[in-house]
């Protein structure tokens, strides 16, 4: 990771998962700031997908909602 391509923040974690991060950082070989960027890269990999299902199924559900309004309207 480039530090030109990082900002500083602060994230407070219960002792438990923080001594967890620590040993799972220990274990792969990255700081505790590493381990939390790999742990959150591929949670956040899939979010725009899961979105982009979401939105296609809102849409789907809103055509539905259209097609039946007119349906009612039209009788």
């Amino acid at each position: 990771m480039e530090a030109a391509k990082t900002i500083n923040t602060e994230v407070t974690l219960p002792i438990e998962l923080y001594e967890a991060v620590v040993q799972q950082a220990r274990t792969h070989g990255h700081s505790v700031s590493g381990e939390i960027t790999a742990l959150l890269t591929p949670l956040l990999i899939n979010v725009p997908t899961e979105l982009a299902q979401e939105f296609v199924a809102w849409e789907a559900a809103s055509d539905e909602d259209w097609l039946g309004m007119e349906a009612t309207l039209a009788s």
